[in-house]
Parts: C-alpha cells; sequence; structure tokens
C-alpha cells in the first residue's frame, strides 16, 4: 500500500482475521472467563493501512492463569511462552494468538523489564514501544487510540510514546525498530527526539542479541523503500554501530534504481559493497543461516563481466547456477550504473535450462577405470572439456578422447 494512502475505515471495513472463527472462538473463550478483550499492536495498525496480517495480537485484563483456564474450558490449546510477562499463545486451529494480560513495566534492563499486572488499559498503552502500535480494537469494531497513534499513522509520523529515551532504555532493539518502522510507514517527517534518542543509544546497540539485530536488519532491508531509513542510520552512528565499519550508501542506492527487484540478501551484498570479507564477517558476526552465508559468499564472487557473449554467459550459467549468476549480474550492474544494462543477462538466465552432463562414473568404471580419486579428477576434466565445447561433444567423442585406449 502507497505510504501516500489514506487509512482504512474498518468499522465498516473489519479486516478478514475478524471473521475468521478461530478468532471468534478465542475471543468467546476470554469473554466467557469475564476478561474485557482487545485486538493490539500490529494487526490493528496494519489493517487501518489496509495490510494483510497473521500475527493477531491480543490484551486483555484476565490474569494468565485465568487466559490459560478459559482457553482450556473451550478446548483451546494454551501454550505459556511468556508466562513471566503475561503472555499466552492460543493455538485454535491452524492460528496462533498471542494473548497478553495488560501491564505496567516497573524496572528496564535493556530488554526484559520487572512488570506487574494491571486493569489500567491507559497505563498497558504507555509501555508500548510506537503510538501507532498502541492502538486497540474492540470486537464490537470501535477503535481506542489512548497515546495519538491514528493521527501518526494518517501523517506516517514514527514516534516514541512519551520519551524517546525512556522507550529505548527499556529495550535498545527499539532503535532498530525505529528505522524499520520509518522504512515501511514514514514519510519524509522523521521524528527529531526519536533520532536525537536513537543517537544518543548507538554505543550500546552491542549488547544486544545478535539474532535479534539480523532479524530487524533483514526485515528493514526487505522493506520496499529502505534507503531513506539507511541514510538516518548513517547520519545517527546506528549503521556503523552494527556493522562494525564506516558505511558508503552509493551501491546499495545504485541497486535500488535498478529496474530489477531486490531482496534483503542482495541489499546486505550492497551495503556492504561487495567486499566479501566483510560480507561473511557481518554474516557470521549476525549469526546468517548456513544458506543464506552461503549464497552471501557466492554472490560476492567475480565471475560476471559486462564483456561476457553468449557462450561465457552459459558456460558461468552452468558452473554458477540461475541464483548466483543473476545474483552477481545484479550487483555488478548497481556497480556499472548507469554505464551498462544487465537486463539481457537476466533474461536468459531466467531462460536458462541446465543441460545434463553425458558421461557418468559407472561410464568410467565400464571402460576399465579404477575406483578413486583418479576417477574423479578424470570425470571432472572431462566435464570441463564438454562445458568448454558449448556443450556440444557427445559421451562417445569424449570417451574416446580421453580413454583412446580403452
Amino acid at each position: 500500500m502507497p505510504k501516500s494512502a489514506g487509512l482504512v475505515d474498518i468499522s465498516d471495513c473489519p479486516p478478514p482475521w475478524r471473521s475468521w472463527p478461530e478468532t471468534n472462538a478465542v475471543i468467546s473463550a476470554l469473554q466467557d472467563e469475564g476478561g474485557v478483550v482487545r485486538f493490539v499492536g500490529g494487526c490493528v495498525r496494519d489493517a487501518l493501512l489496509g495490510i494483510a496480517s497473521e500475527d493477531i495480537d491480543i490484551a486483555t485484563d484476565l490474569l494468565p492463569g485465568a487466559v490459560m483456564q478459559g482457553l482450556e474450558r473451550a478446548g483451546i490449546e494454551a501454550l505459556p511462552t511468556g508466562l513471566d510477562h503475561g503472555t499466552i499463545t492460543a493455538v485454535c486451529g491452524k492460528r496462533h494468538f498471542e494473548i497478553t494480560t495488560l501491564r505496567v513495566d516497573l524496572v528496564g534492563h535493556g530488554r526484559h523489564a520487572d512488570i506487574a499486572f494491571t486493569h489500567d488499559w491507559e497505563v498497558d498503552a504507555e509501555r508500548r514501544d510506537f503510538t501507532f502500535n498502541a492502538l486497540y480494537l474492540d470486537p464490537t469494531g470501535e477503535l481506542i487510540d489512548p497515546v495519538g497513534g491514528l493521527a501518526d499513522l494518517k501523517a506516517r509520523h514514527v514516534r516514541f510514546i512519551g520519551n524517546a529515551d525512556d522507550r529505548i532504555r527499556e529495550d535498545r532493539l527499539r532503535v532498530l525498530r525505529y528505522f524499520r518502522f520509518f522504512a515501511r510507514f514514514g514519510d519524509d517527517n522523521p521524528d527529531a527526539a526519536a533520532l536525537k534518542a536513537c543517537a544518543k543509544a548507538a554505543g550500546d546497540l552491542g549488547a544486544l542479541s545478535v539474532e535479534r539485530v539480523q532479524k530487524e536488519i533483514l526485515l528493514l532491508l526487505a522493506t520496499e523503500t529502505p534507503l531513506a531509513a539507511l541514510e538516518l542510520m548513517k547520519e545517527t552512528g546506528v549503521l556503523e554501530a552494527i556493522t562494525g565499519v564506516p558505511v558508503n550508501l552509493s551501491r546499495i542506492a545504485s541497486l535500488l534504481s535498478l529496474p530489477v527487484e531486490s531482496d534483503a540478501l542482495l541489499r546486505f551484498a550492497a551495503l556492504l559493497h561487495c567486499d566479501k570479507d566483510e560480507v561473511s564477517r557481518l554474516s557470521a558476526k549476525l549469526r546468517f543461516s548456513n544458506k543464506h552465508k552461503e549464497r552471501l559468499t557466492h554472490m560476492c564472487g567475480k565471475n560476471i563481466s559486462r564483456e561476457m557473449d553468449e557462450r561465457d554467459q552459459a558456460i558461468a550459467l552452468y558452473w554458477l547456477g540461475k541464483q548466483t549468476f543473476a545474483d552477481q549480474a545484479i550487483l555488478l550492474w548497481a556497480e556499472l550504473t548507469p554505464e551498462c544494462d544487465f537486463r539481457q543477462y537476466l533474461d536468459r538466465a531466467e531462460r536458462w535450462q541446465r543441460p545434463p552432463f553425458p558421461v557418468t562414473g559407472r561410464d568410467l568404471l565400464t571402460h576399465g577405470v579404477a575406483e578413486g580419486a583418479a576417477l574423479g579428477q578424470l570425470l571432472n576434466d572431462m566435464e570441463i572439456r564438454w562445458v568448454e565445447s558449448s556443450f556440444r561433444l557427445t559421451k562417445e567423442e569424449l570417451l574416446r578422447e580421453f580413454l583412446p585406449d580403452a
């Protein structure tokens, strides 16, 4: 949904999740236990923006024990996923609902605070992060806005609730969440108090869980227009605090200007200027999955050039595979634009069908080659020769060339 678009009237056009049978079952179970129940957070915010949501958060004045009791009485599985902080996950069919008792954070520790349960909805709202994440939706369709989140959402203004320093002190990850939400929802109006607080907290980000940092970075990079947020992160010192190196945003700016899709991993590599060592270091530090680290390592190779003819492209596609070939082509395009246009490379990769190498190990055994390392090396040499022939040599021709006495 464009950032400039207006908000959805969810009283007339309720979100799809409101009519799920599972939603009604969970709400009824909590109400039957005597609780007041309201939807809260991202699902309400996204509904107002016309964005589909699968993560449904519910707030209630019921204590956690009563929440579990009400769910179990209704035959709904209740998982104590965050019991110390009043959070129960209801599993109803294939859907999950996170239910949290109204609470007040007493003492913050940088992530988890000492808390107390409350019946005060405004107090519960005030301990949340951003104003538009403290919008509540009553099951009857009434929208409750205790901290001015609706006006901020209309204005696409990302604003901390209350004092920004206090909210960040409670959970330093909110620094990265600020920039992610700015990338998703913000307009050309960054909040001055938020930026000042984020800059002040930049030096403390090293204490964050690397997994949480990784998740936020990839979510930010996956947004439609992350560049403005990245520029603000650079200005406030947050980006250097996360990467550990001074970052030049020119490559990622160029990547984002290309007429092709790019995902979070391509953008991560471009952010670090495809420096293989830096990409490898930071992806290891942030504990990227092995699959992600392997793709990043391959995309930062230097196997593609702008002078490749169709034969060269076909050979590169064979050895690299579609994904790596396309990744390297896009990143090289970002480096060289506007000098070059790599659309032909990408079109070729899209159409590419890898030809099967015609010789097998069994073929060599049949022709008297003994098992072992020598067989593997011979098979590799034959494959290289076949690829260099533009995949034209037949099995018989290869066997005659490499095994003339067989």
